[in-house]
């Protein structure tokens, strides 16, 4: 029987209204598992279940125009989908920790997200450069003015040049992940390729010794610890530019010896 609020709704107008409460118990789910020791707002559960919601609103219009075009193997894979997100929601209603799930979740839509752009990216991107080779080097369009395919061209420039700052962007990030090292015994495996390590707030009592076998040194971060004095083979790290010694119990007389120690193109921090 038909409620009377809802009168002459059709299928996909119920699938709409259930598929809004389920992404809001979604939301309340997520944010209650992420923050146990405190209650999810209703602000928060709000807009995550408004994310979640446009997002299973693809595959659920997607589903009904699989349903009334009749392709068995189409159906069954959209019933697979469904069972899936099934029992997703049963695992975030029965599970203790959800964390590795989310992980997995979140990394899948980035990537889907990353998709979608880059798509939309070549679509724009080659859609500008076919305008412009169709006005200005076929016999199409001439009605158009010439000053439509200059600016496709600055935008297709800009596209370039903004792509190629990004990619540079991202390797020059990659190569200081790749030289830049926050614990002791991941820079011990690749004791060559240390740039920089930092070793701040890891309740140090006295200097790593290993921290010697770094020869490619060039800063040191060692703040916020408990360490009293450095040894004297630190002056045999020749690359070293910087060293942070800041928040850490060392007197005024050794402050003065690690000056005297190390080079004066070292930039010591106390």
């Amino acid at each position: 029987m038909t409620l009377f609020f809802l009168a002459g709704l059709t299928p996909f107008g119920y699938a709409f209204i259930g598929l809004l409460f389920l992404s809001f118990f979604l939301a309340w789910l997520w944010l209650k598992s992420t923050a146990k020791s405190k209650k999810p707002g209703c602000l928060s559960i709000g807009f995550g279940g408004i994310l979640i919601w446009f997002v299973l609103m693809f595959p659920t219009s997607f589903t009904f125009s699989i349903i009334e075009s009749g392709n068995d193997v189409a159906k069954i894979g959209v019933a697979i989908f469904w069972i899936l997100v099934l029992t997703l929601v049963i695992y975030f209603c029965l599970a203790k920790n959800t964390t590795t799930v989310k992980k997995i979740i979140f990394t899948f839509f980035k990537y889907l997200f990353f998709l979608i752009v880059l798509g939309l990216f070549l679509v724009l991107f080659f859609g500008m450069v076919f305008y412009v080779y169709q006005r200005l080097f076929t016999s199409e369009k001439n009605e158009d003015p010439v000053w439509v395919a200059f600016l496709c061209i600055f935008f297709v420039a800009t596209l370039i040049l903004a792509g190629f700052g990004l990619l540079s962007r991202n390797k020059e990030e990659k190569k200081k992940e790749k030289t830049t090292f926050y614990n002791l015994e991941d820079a011990k495996l690749k004791p060559e390729l240390v740039i920089e390590l930092d070793l701040s707030k890891t309740k140090l009592k006295v200097f790593p010794v290993e921290i010697l076998h770094f020869k490619n040194l060039k800063f040191l971060i060692l703040s916020h610890n408990e360490i009293t004095e450095i040894p004297n083979e630190l002056n045999k790290l020749d690359k070293l530019i910087g060293l942070d010694l800041s928040n850490n119990p060392i007197s005024d007389l050794e402050r003065n010896r690690i000056r005297k120690l190390l080079s004066k193109e070292v930039e010591i921090v106390f």
